[in-house]
């Protein structure tokens, strides 16, 4: 009997390796190809959409409100963090993956596994964190007018506010952050786009404390979906994308 069931149990465990080894390879080559392709794409999406501004463009106090509001621990994690309140599923590279890897859009679900791996093996690996913020400054979708799509902050400053991007408030600032989680309904003088920048300022002022990883509204919300917690446990597993640091 006992050997009737170590048979099974082999030809189980046989079965699954010759399921996930395929699975795994794919994934592998999908990252070698990423780190080979990773410096080509950067320089060609900053040609296609410009380098207008740089880092240096940034206060310190708006480059810590970019980051407070977008990407926690930015400078800390290894390109994914599934782990810190109020970051989403969503960090600033990963944003950046799908921009640059994904050139016929990008969609939910399992392309989340390929984003999450190139995000850590290959861009966050390759490319400094400051070269991303450069990236993401000039990049970054911000709605659309006028059947164009504007891409980049500064763009966004003279379109929406017709003035440089040098010269807006912050509160002016925030209202483009505000709008990074939906472009199209949340632009600058729209309820929506107030609303979400008071959540904000009640924030980063430390009146309010994200609940969960995807409290990104800052309403509250402590869970997602069963498939949402079912893929980020997985993500973890793969990737155990906690930061270097808390800060």
């Amino acid at each position: 009997m006992r050997q009737v069931f170590g048979r099974k149990l082999n030809l189980t465990a046989l079965a699954i390796l010759l399921i996930v080894c395929p699975i795994t390879g794919h994934y592998i080559n999908e990252v070698r190809i990423a780190r080979h392709d990773t410096r080509s794409l950067v320089e060609t999406a900053l040609k296609r959409y410009g380098a207008e501004l740089t880092i240096t463009d940034l206060s310190p106090s708006r480059k810590s409100m970019l980051i407070a509001i977008e990407d926690p621990t930015f400078y800390h994690h290894h390109g994914v963090d599934l782990t810190t309140p109020g970051a989403g599923m969503t960090t600033i590279t990963q944003g950046l993956v799908k921009l640059l890897y994904f050139p016929e859009g990008f969609r939910q679900g399992i392309a989340k596994i390929r984003q999450t791996l190139i995000a850590q093996y290959a861009l966050d690996a390759l490319v400094s964190k400051d070269e991303q913020m450069r990236l993401f400054l000039n990049s970054s979708y911000l709605g659309t007018v006028d059947n164009r799509e504007i891409h980049g902050f500064q763009c966004a400053a003279r379109v929406y506010f017709h003035k440089e991007f040098s010269t807006i408030s912050d509160d002016e600032f925030l209202s483009l952050v505000a709008m990074l989680i939906g472009p199209n309904a949340l632009k600058p003088g729209t309820e929506a786009n107030t609303e979400r920048v008071l959540r904000i300022k009640k924030y980063l002022s430390g009146q309010y404390k994200p609940a969960g990883l995807l409290d990104v509204d800052y309403n509250g919300k402590r869970h997602g979906t069963i498939a949402e917690e079912a893929l980020m446990a997985f993500l973890r597993l793969i990737t155990n994308a906690r930061p270097e640091r808390e800060l």
